[in-house]
């Protein structure tokens, strides 16, 4: 009995140290940063709902390079700073593209119009995610070896139905 009441008081005197902030062994857990939360998210956690989950970059991708006798479209976004967020070869079928920071590769789904280069003014583009990418612009200034786009977007539609627009400009060019 005696052996009892000694072990409960030095489980008892260890967990005071605990609480009192004692340094804690490499095997302790670690505690995870907390979340803050906007008062609408707060309010849409109280109605058991999720708020949207952000597709906006905050990241560019990396340099994308044309090989000889190829042409690319690079958008970036009309954001500060602004940063490449979409690129596709010509007649590729595919895009490369960051949506919430994580750089993904899409398949062309549509393509409608007008003719610019070797693109076309509206293309839609599935996600391996499922989130459906709108691309439209209007053609810009020619340039040497390509063509401007000043005014254009971005529309991520996400499975559940939440869209993100972002506004794009960028370039049409090609690698003589």
């Amino acid at each position: 009995m005696k052996r009892i009441v000694s072990s409960i008081a030095g489980l008892a005197a260890l967990a005071a140290c605990e609480s009192l902030g004692a340094p804690q062994t490499s095997a302790a857990v670690e505690e995870q940063p907390r979340v803050e939360r906007s008062a609408a998210d707060a309010a849409l956690a109280a109605q058991g709902l999720a708020p949207a989950v952000s597709v906006i970059p905050q990241s560019g991708l990396q340099a994308q390079t044309l090989a000889r006798d190829e042409c690319g479209l690079f958008l970036w976004s009309k954001t500060q700073p602004d940063r490449l967020i979409f690129f596709q070869r010509a007649a590729s079928g595919q895009a490369r593209m960051i949506i919430a920071d994580e750089t993904v590769d899409a398949v062309q789904t549509a393509n409608r119009g007008g003719i610019f280069g070797q693109f076309m003014t509206e293309q839609v583009f599935l996600t391996p995610s499922g989130q459906q990418v709108l691309v439209t612009f209007e053609p810009g200034e020619e340039l040497q070896g390509g063509q401007r786009i000043d005014d254009g977007r971005l529309t991520i539609t996400a499975e559940e139905g939440w869209r993100t627009v972002i506004p794009v400009l960028g370039v049409s060019a090609c690698k003589p």
